[in-house]
């Protein structure tokens, strides 16, 4: 008879730490790919608060170590790819806040394309997390 912590590390080594199949490689990727989407959503909120400096640096450490992450997990290209794409997308709109003005009859152009932008990726999120559920 297996003793319940014996029972439980087997379940931990094999949930949390993840296996190493084809099935469970990407899984760690749309979760990160998430936290930012959902950290550079509230980015019109931080700017309010004055909280700019530290929305940088948070960033800058949390993209730091998602690039040590990644660069030790095996992930799928295309997956790969999109997240890319979107964390260029992310800057681009930051790169347009910063250096171009919006038009004086659209004084809150950044924000609502920022919002725009993070609802699409959250839209997306919910369609991909309801498939893995249903599977």
């Amino acid at each position: 008879k297996e003793r319940p912590h014996r029972v439980w590390k087997q379940w931990y080594q094999r949930r949390v730490r993840g296996n190493t199949s084809a099935s469970n490689t990407n899984v760690n990727l749309p979760a990160i790919w998430f936290t930012i989407i959902a950290t550079y959503s509230m980015w019109p909120l931080l700017q309010k608060d004055e909280l700019e400096i530290m929305y940088i640096a948070s960033m800058g450490v949390f993209l730091t170590l998602t690039c040590i992450v990644l660069r030790n997990q095996e992930t799928s290209l295309h997956l790969l790819r999109g997240f890319l794409l979107s964390l260029f997308g992310c800057a681009v709109i930051h790169a347009l806040e910063v250096f171009v003005e919006p038009p004086s009859r659209y004084p809150h152009l950044w924000p609502t394309l920022c919002s725009a932008y993070s609802s699409v990726h959250f839209g997306m999120f919910f369609c991909y997390y309801n498939y893995l559920q249903i599977q």
